[in-house]
């Protein structure tokens, strides 16, 4: 399992916004300027695991994505790509506009002790043949 480091930043995008529809072989490739990314709240920082498993000698990268945020009407129905940024300056895209989507997955807290946040917890997952591109 490996950490990035910390991520300080991250936007959104729908899905089919993004001006391609399969990611190449490349490790690193750049986005156009005039994508209207959009910016997500959340306490910093956020934690992204990639996690690479081979199975049946097929190799698979399962990005997991999470953060906490005060919005309460967190929109799970749009299929976003994410873009990440690490506090080195960093960014990785997570998503595709094929299949498999990223899913997000929301967690309202409600806490048992008053010291406990009480923040509410998104989980974006991505599972692909490929590891999440660096973003030039």
């Amino acid at each position: 399992m490996r950490h990035l480091n910390f991520i300080t930043d991250i936007q959104r995008i729908p899905v089919e916004n993004l001006p391609f529809d399969a990611l190449l072989g490349n490790k690193t490739f750049s986005l156009p300027d005039n994508l209207d990314w959009e910016k997500v709240t959340f306490k910093r920082p956020a934690k992204l695991e990639i996690i690479e498993k081979v199975d049946d000698k097929v190799r698979t990268y399962t990005h997991k994505l999470t953060y906490s945020t005060c919005e309460e009407d967190i929109d799970t129905d749009t299929i976003y790509a994410y873009l990440v940024t690490d506090i080195d300056g960093r960014k990785r895209l997570l998503g595709i506009p094929s299949r498999p989507y990223p899913i997000a997955t929301v967690s309202e807290v409600h806490p048992d002790s008053y010291g406990t946040s009480t923040l509410n917890e998104v989980a974006v997952s991505w599972t692909a043949t490929r590891k999440a591109p660096l973003i030039q």
